[in-house]
């Protein structure tokens, strides 16, 4: 109101000229601009005795100036204030602007929008009056810098936006378009719940499908290994209903910019939701397009490393059978050497498609690929100790698969040579994992020697009295009462050492199975034991301060007193009998 009664206090009292075309200032202007001025506007003379209202405001603002203060009536745009006018902000401009047209009467709104052109002191505006009523001014100054458009150009785009929201205010107190739209809008909630209700019927179908689905192509083949089936109806079940949620959320969104655009007032608000859902799709549909190239490299990329990756293995799989020998390369690193070339091939082809993979070039992307790096090179020390340490024990080929080795303190037979680590079973049955780093700084005792027979030794003394012919002879007797032990190469007995009252005598003898090594032992152990008590040699290293009367021996009637029981069939006791680990390791297949 106070600008309205400036602008017609300068028109009247300046003698302001109508543009051509325009309507003229009717007289009754100047009444009321003499009573808005005896209502409190404050007067201020231009120097020739005029007098011109200044309305009351505070300085304009830095941001007020530079981005303007838009006003906006029916929420749509009118007009943006840039420029600071008889001491009056934007802002304030905006908000008296604002008063004036909420306070306009019904009627007013279908009165035609007048545009008067005034200057005042050099400054040269225009006016917006709707009957007699002064709505607000457009200079110079609120025109963005660089604008191309004239202050007349700018005051007729003014005016037809204050045209489409005053037809807009008509329309909304316009019983019909209500009554219209809310009848549209409750059609509109019917089509919604029919939607909805065919997409929770949908779903279940989908899901029962689907679930068909899997139990016919995934769930028959693993049934055997893994029972799946829980499993997979909690991941069809969240599918789906991830799918169900995102299409309900998308009908009731479109239900919405419908509702909002059956009536004037909330038109601009479902442009503006239109407008977002659209920039969506155009940004998604944008960025899916942008990616394709990048996406087909990559899978070209890894169709190739998965091509090169076939050859490899079938080059490995030759060398480990043996139908193809390579200078260098053995069948028992074949397998680590595949391994690691996998490793190799496929860390450069994940190099190779990294910069063409979507998103790789995002901060958020590089961020992590560092977080994941620091987090690798911090905790994984002792990892690349023991998996530099497997490597070492797989290509020094100190053991492999079923050899029966001795590592430290612990004995077994090799179960699996892993990366990290070295797993034994040993003679009673449990299981022992070695560190690979442990194993490398072990000594490693290999019984199951490869590329030649496997040899068993063992050491008694007898003192001088017995000819070492004899027990040489007893000795191999013994050996060859060990089921264990083979025919060839024949067993030998060496002389270690003639001591002070005994000479120290070793027995060598081959085995015809590495893995019965333990259970041979015993066995030879027994049959020494039963050949020399039948000769009468005792087993006696001569550490005594007389030489008894008869040896000390056991006769052959005395070896199963209770409740040793003697063998059925009346033969000579031998132990033929192998151990539950010898057994077991005979009877275990060599898988690669």
């Amino acid at each position: 109101m106070r600008i309205r009664t400036w602008l017609l206090q300068v028109l009247v009292v300046c003698g302001v000229a109508v543009a051509p075309g325009l309507p003229a200032v009717a007289a009754a202007s100047a009444a009321s601009v003499a009573s808005a001025t005896s209502q409190g506007a404050d007067t201020v003379s231009n120097g020739t005795g005029t007098q011109a209202a200044v309305l009351p405001g505070s300085e304009a603002s830095a941001d007020d100036t530079q981005d303007g203060v838009e006003l906006r009536f029916m929420d749509r745009p009118v007009v943006t204030f840039r420029g600071v006018l008889a001491g009056a902000t934007p802002a304030v401009r905006a908000a008296r602007a604002r008063a004036v047209l909420d306070s306009m009467p019904s009627r007013a709104f279908e009165a035609p929008v007048d545009v008067l052109r005034a200057s005042l002191g050099g400054v040269s505006g225009v006016a917006f009056r709707v009957q007699d009523r002064i709505l607000f001014a457009l200079t110079a100054d609120d025109l963005v810098p660089g604008d191309p458009r004239t202050l007349d150009a700018a005051a007729i785009d003014v005016q037809k936006n204050l045209e489409v929201a005053f037809a807009a205010r008509r329309e909304q107190l316009h019983w019909p378009t209500i009554l219209r739209g809310v009848a549209l809008s409750a059609l509109a909630l019917v089509v919604l719940a029919m939607l909805l209700i065919a997409v929770g019927r949908m779903r279940t179908r989908l899901e029962a499908r689907l679930q068909s689905a899997f139990e016919k192509r995934i769930l028959q083949r693993t049934a055997r290994t893994f029972d799946w089936t829980g499993s997979a109806v909690h991941l069809v079940h969240q599918v789906v209903q991830i799918g169900a949620v995102c299409l309900a959320l998308t009908f009731a969104y479109l239900y919405l910019i419908f509702v909002l655009m059956q009536f004037p007032a909330s038109q601009p608000m479902a442009g503006r939701l239109s407008a977002f859902l659209w920039a969506l799709v155009d940004r998604f549909g944008i960025g899916v397009a942008a990616a394709i190239p990048g996406v087909m490299t990559v899978i070209v990329i890894f169709l190739l490393t998965r091509a090169l990756q076939s050859l490899i293995n079938n080059v490995f799989d030759a060398v480990q059978s043996g139908r193809l020998t390579i200078p260098g390369m053995h069948p028992e690193t074949a397998g680590a050497t595949r391994r690691v070339v996998s490793v190799v091939v496929w860390g450069l082809a994940i190099t190779f498609a990294y910069p063409y993979m979507p998103g790789a070039q995002s901060d958020v992307f590089k961020g992590l690929s560092v977080l994941l790096g620091l987090m690798v090179t911090l905790g994984s020390s002792g990892i690349v100790n023991q998996l530099m340490s497997g490597m070492v024990v797989i290509y020094s080929r100190a053991l492999k698969k079923g050899d029966l080795v001795s590592i430290g303190d612990a004995t077994g037979v090799v179960v699996s040579v892993d990366a990290l680590s070295v797993k034994i079973v040993n003679l009673a049955q449990e299981s022992m994992t070695i560190p690979n780093a442990v194993v490398v700084a072990s000594t490693v005792r290999n019984f199951s020697t490869q590329g030649r027979a496997a040899a068993i030794s063992t050491t008694l003394t007898i003192g001088y009295d017995t000819p070492w012919r004899q027990v040489h002879a007893m000795l191999i007797e013994a050996a060859g009462h060990t089921p264990q032990v083979a025919a060839q190469p024949a067993p030998y007995v060496l002389q270690r050492a003639l001591s002070d009252f005994y000479v120290e005598y070793e027995l060598f003898a081959t085995l015809r199975d590495p893995s019965t090594r333990f259970a041979a032992i015993s066995a030879l152990h027994e049959n020494i034991q039963d050949v020399f008590s039948r000769y009468g040699v005792q087993i006696m290293s001569p550490h005594f301060e007389e030489q008894p009367h008869s040896p000390v021996t056991v006769s052959p009637e005395h070896w199963y007193p209770a409740p040793a029981r003697a063998p059925a069939d009346g033969a000579p006791p031998s132990s033929s009998s192998v151990s539950p680990v010898a057994s077991q390791e005979q009877g275990a297949g060599h898988a690669r």
